[in-house]
């Protein structure tokens, strides 16, 4: 079964602070780019027909139905950023970052699939469960400013306090949840049991220009980093935790119903006119639709990391980082903390990788494992000695694969003075 993955790098090892420092230097600037496309189950003859075009066959729909586990996650990123900071005598710093943001994520059971891909005809006499799906995209500008403070202790030691705040620019913003949904098809089809309830919330569709002003927020980070005489590294970090309170002209909707269709039944068929249909019982105000304002969050990314210095000429250290995301859905509902961390569709991720002296060159290999994708990702990343070049793949084992099933890069442009 082929899979594909197209991500690109994201910089998890600046979390944790090199060793090894350049000649000080007071200003920063830096541009980066990243973009993530990514699915553990989507097979690559299914994307790129959709992509490109063509005939999608019986045989890729099976194979992506029966790929994976019973649930599908798929999560794509674009993201845009500049950032410029400022070093002060006393080793303090100060920062301003300019993001462009785009995401969007899902996650959804094979019973979807099988409901879109092959109808309920194959399906008799079975019940089809689609409940807690999700889908969500967004479109937003961040303005994060952000400020750095690192405290001498003594025997070597010493912390370092980072907090940020930042204002959100929202464009766009799509959600649909299936809290609870299935499908029960009786032998031959002679009767249907649906039972669903559905929640959506988009933003105005009356601009969907790239900037369009639909909604504003705010967002946090913090981070800890505890470093013990100068050869171990603890750190725990919280990014991007925040919110978009969107306009009033943004649409909320939701539908909540169970009822039996069991076809049409005719009692005169001289007078064609004159029938029972079961699906007119259905209540036709179970859609509930109103123009009023609502929030959402963004995603945000807590992770803690242990760095050990290794004494080896070529090793230099020695990186795990844990990671995990938070983005709840629905804001009335109990249980906020938690859910969000269901609901982002994302498995907490564990990174090893070691910093790498080739002389003219730092490299950073290392292995992850979840993620919104299954199974064991090879990373490689090389940066030059001034650190004002950096690119990388998060799935070096794939180029040497000639179905290129798994792609990704990163680069990261920076310049001090």
């Amino acid at each position: 079964m082929k899979k594909i993955t197209i991500l690109l790098f994201l910089p998890l090892f600046t979390v944790a602070q090199d060793f090894e420092n350049n000649q000080t230097k007071h200003n920063n600037i830096s541009f980066s780019s990243s973009v993530i496309a990514e699915s553990d189950d989507l097979s690559t003859d299914f994307f790129n027909t959709m992509l490109f075009g063509g005939f999608i066959t019986d045989q890729m729909k099976e194979d992506w139905i029966n790929s994976g586990d019973d649930i599908n996650r798929l999560n794509a990123e674009v993201r845009n950023s500049f950032h410029y900071s400022f070093l002060t005598e006393k080793m303090f710093s100060f920062y301003l970052t300019f993001s462009d943001v785009n995401t969007i994520n899902s996650s959804f059971k094979d019973d979807l699939l099988k409901l879109a891909f092959h109808g309920n005809f194959d399906y008799q006499d079975e019940t089809l469960d689609f409940s807690n799906t999700i889908l969500r995209a967004d479109r937003y500008q961040q303005y994060k400013f952000g400020y750095n403070f690192i405290k001498d202790l003594n025997n070597n030691n010493s912390f370092e306090i980072n907090t940020a705040f930042s204002y959100l620019s929202g464009n766009h913003h799509a959600q649909f949840h299936t809290n609870k949904g299935s499908l029960y098809t009786s032998l031959l089809g002679t009767s249907l049991d649906v039972n669903y309830d559905i929640n959506a919330l988009v933003t105005d569709t009356t601009d969907l220009s790239l900037f369009a002003g639909n909604g504003s927020g705010l967002a946090t980070d913090f981070s800890f980093t505890y470093n013990k005489d100068e050869s171990e590294i603890y750190s725990i970090c919280v990014k991007d935790f925040g919110f978009i309170n969107w306009n009033k002209n943004s649409i909320v909707s939701s539908t909540d119903s169970t009822f039996s269709f069991s076809g049409i039944e005719i009692d005169d068929f001289d007078n064609m006119f004159d029938f029972n249909d079961s699906i007119l019982d259905i209540s036709t105000d179970v859609v509930d639709d109103q123009n009023k304002k609502f929030r959402s969050y963004i995603p945000a990314k807590i992770s803690f990391n242990y760095t050990k210095k290794l004494d080896y000429v070529i090793f230099k250290d020695l990186r795990t980082v844990i990671t995990s995301r938070w983005q709840a859905y629905e804001i009335d509902k109990g249980g906020l903390f938690l859910r969000g961390f269901e609901e982002s569709a994302y498995k907490t991720s564990v990174d090893i990788a070691t910093m790498m002296d080739l002389k003219y060159l730092y490299s950073y290999v290392g292995f992850c494992t979840g993620g919104y994708t299954d199974g064991t990702k090879i990373h490689l990343a090389i940066t030059n000695k001034g650190r004002n070049l950096m690119i990388g793949t998060y799935n070096f084992d794939s180029l040497f694969k000639e179905d290129k099933t798994k792609l990704s890069g990163y680069l990261q442009l920076s310049a001090r003075f």
